[in-house]
Order: C-alpha cells, then structure tokens, then sequence
C-alpha cells in the first residue's frame, strides 16, 4: 500500500513537473501582456493552457484579472464562482468576487462574501476594507470610517485603507481630508494608478499661491479686418485665512487703430461644503470696446461624488447698450479626465441667444492638463466686447494646453475658432506665468 501511494505520489509530482516546464514559458508570456495591458493576449494564453489544465489555479486567477480589467466583469464573475466550487474557502478569490460583486452594485451579495472570509479569518484587512466600501456606498459614512480607522490602529501603512477613508471624506466634501488621504495611500503604494488618478481629483481648485502671468491673444477675422491684439497682466494670490483665491488683472485691446483698457478683479471665495463662487467685476475708463462697467457672480456647489454644476447671472454696461447673460455648467470628474458643458442664454434685441460649449479636460497632474472643446452659439463665454459676437449662431471650437515647466513656470497655449455662414474668427492666446509655492 505505501509502495503504491508512493508511486502515485511520485507520478503526480512527475506529471506536474511536466506541465510546469511544457507551459512555463507561455504562463510567462501572459503575465508579461497583462504587465503590459494586453489582455486579448493574456486572455487567449490562458484559455489555451486551461484546456489542458482546467483546475490550474494561477491560470485561472491572471484569466480573472485580464478579464476584470478588459472590462469583462460577467465573465471574471463566472470564472470565479468556477474557481470558488474548486477551492472552497480561498480569501483572494472570495475578495475578487465580492470587489467584482460591489462595483456591479450589487452589494448584498458582496457583503455576503466579504463575511464569509471574516468567517475564517476575522482580521482579514481586505475584507474589513470591503465592508468599510459598501457602507459608505450604501451612505453609513460613520460606519465606515470607524472600520477603517480599526484597520488603521492595527496596520498603519495599510494604503487600501486610506484610500478608502479618502474616498469617504471625498463623499462628504472634505477634499482637503481626502486628498491627505490619498497622499498618504499613493505614498504608500506608488505604483497604484488609481491612488493617483484619485489624488489629481482630490486636490482643490482654490489654492492661495502667489502668481504673475502674461497672456497675449491674436483674433483673426475673414472679413479682412485687421487682426485684434488683446494684452493682460494678472497677479494671483489667496484671499485671508485660506478662504479662496484672487485675482488682480490689467486688460488692454487694439482694434481699428484704437486702443481700450479695462480693470479687472476676479475672486473664488469659498462658501460652504463642497461650494464656492466666482465674482468678476471690471471697469473700463474709456468703453471704446469693453463694457464701462460689468458684474459677475457664479455660484458652484458639488454634488454626488465628483460631479459639480454651477449658475450665475452676467452684467455688461456697453456704451450703446446693456446686456445681461444667464450662465451654467455642469461637469463630472472621471479620474484623470474632466467632461463639463458650459452655457449662457442672453437676450439682444429682442432676440434670445443661446451658447453652449462641451469642453473635454484630460489631467496628467495636478497643473497639467489638454483640452478640447465643441459648440454651437454666437460668443464664447471668456469674450468681453461687442465685436466678439457673431451676428447669427454658428460652431464653437477650441483647444488648449496647460503645463507648468519647472514645477513654477507656466505655459498655456489657447486656440478657439468661431463660424458662421458668413464670418469666421480665430484666437491664438499665449500665456505665461510664474509662481511661488
């Protein structure tokens, strides 16, 4: 008998070693292409070598992740229940479905898996991370900051963990606090994207630094008209008590041989939870172009997790007329990219006017960003005179980028085209900067 067992033992091991050195080289290759985010490859390797092997566990887990990360959430479903009938009671697949099973919403279920491993092994900090998750999912914010902060007292470089509280404070419009946290978990782990791409995110729009810029913008016109020249100077500094930013600024036109000025001051105090305003106010000496007088307020409040709108009422004083525009955005945060819409309803004339603009950012840091933008209507919402305007709606573009060179010196450049049937405007603006931290 133990002759036996022996040789069946031995065989076992023999054949084991047989596939291990067969499909090494191609286990390899998998993991390389998930590395590497091609998951069709690492997909089709897997399912080759599972022909062979069906029940191989490490096999199995890369197909589950290629899967999940290609987007296939049903199928790493299925193939985890698969792996979960073949290995009862295994913590990393219970968790892969329960994370799986959340981002589905269905959070009764994933709960239910989340317990079964704290079932055998209570101090299970991923599944205690889970819960804490569904909790401030299912709006128990306090439920879920406890539990974190009990993972935390035992493990203090647990990066999940704080993560987790970040997006809790997040939740509840503490940006200040979540982007704390989410240093600390992108300190912690910093080869994890989302950690990253959360903490860009987090990281408040009001921050009270000290800056100078120059911009310089060019309009070219279809009609023949000589190019417009637009100047301005800008000081940047934070308001007292780190209660918002302003703004100080020096406009400057040259059209049709006339030169206009303009002085300009621009706040963004905050307001309450998850809200500040926008309040612009400009005077013109001589009015040649800009309004003699003009008033803005904007006020922008975010709501939901990352999602922020706004509404806001515009005043300009022209010489020969007055004008007054209704504005709005709203706009969603969706990791590094930043989709909103801007728009603005008027009345000239007698005739009501309505501008929108769909603008697409793209973050790769904090300061950092390329846009891109599409609309249809008579004016941008940045323009200030009169011969901005189109006579009647046409498209909208735009495109920019925004990059900070040697951490404190800026550099945007802004192209924006506007058309109708009958005119055509182009604005090349280049503008450049220095700040101190």
């Amino acid at each position: 008998m133990k002759r036996t067992t022996a040789i069946a033992l031995a065989l076992l091991v023999g054949i084991s070693q047989l596939w291990a050195a067969d499909d090494n080289r191609p286990y390899d290759r998998a993991q390389r292409a998930l590395q590497q985010k091609d998951y069709a490859a690492t997909i089709t390797i897997c399912l080759d070598l599972l022909e062979s092997a069906p029940a191989n566990y490490d096999v199995n887990f890369l197909l589950v992740q290629a899967y999940s990360r290609s987007g296939e959430r049903d199928k790493a479903l299925s193939r985890l229940e698969r792996m979960n009938a073949l290995f009862p009671r295994n913590g990393d697949v219970l968790l892969f479905m329960a994370r799986l099973l959340t981002w589905k919403g269905r959070y009764a279920d994933a709960l239910a898996r989340y317990r079964e491993v704290l079932g055998f092994d209570p101090a299970n900090e991923g599944a205690l991370v889970g819960t804490a998750d569904i909790a401030a999912r299912r709006g128990d914010f306090a439920e879920a900051r406890t539990i974190l902060q009990k993972v935390l007292a035992r493990d203090p470089r647990n990066a999940d963990a704080y993560f987790h509280l970040g997006l809790v404070e997040q939740w509840q419009g503490n940006r200040g606090r979540a982007r704390e946290d989410f240093e600390k978990a992108a300190a912690l782990d910093p080869a994890n994207d989302d950690y990253k791409i959360f903490l860009t995110s987090s990281t408040p729009r009001l921050e009270p630094r000290l800056e100078v810029r120059y911009g310089h913008e060019v309009d070219d016109w279809s009609d023949g008209r000589a190019d417009f020249q637009d100047d301005q100077v800008a000081v940047l500094f934070g308001l007292p008590g780190d209660t918002g930013v302003m703004a100080l600024k020096y406009n400057q036109t040259h059209r049709y041989a006339e030169t206009d000025r303009q002085f300009e001051a621009e706040a963004y105090p905050r307001l309450w939870t998850k809200a500040y305003a926008r309040i612009d106010l400009s005077y013109s000496p001589e009015a040649v172009y800009y309004p003699r007088l003009s008033a803005l307020i904007e006020i922008y409040q975010g709501i939901l997790s990352a999602a922020e709108v706004s509404v806001g009422v515009w005043h300009m004083s022209f010489v020969d007329r007055p004008m007054t525009l209704v504005l709005g955005s709203v706009g969603y945060y969706l990791g590094n990219y930043y989709p909103y819409v801007r728009l603005n309803y008027g009345s000239e004339n007698g005739n009501a006017t309505f501008s929108w603009v769909l603008n697409l950012r793209r973050y790769f840091s904090t300061d950092n960003f390329i846009s891109v933008g599409y609309g249809h209507g008579t004016r941008l919402l940045e323009d200030l005179t009169i011969q901005d305007l189109l006579p009647t709606p046409g498209n909208i573009y735009a495109a920019g980028v925004t990059w900070y060179i040697f951490r404190n010196v800026r550099l945007e450049f802004q192209f924006s085209r506007t058309s109708d049937a009958n005119l055509t405007r182009s604005a090349f603006e280049f503008t450049t900067g220095y700040r101190w931290r």
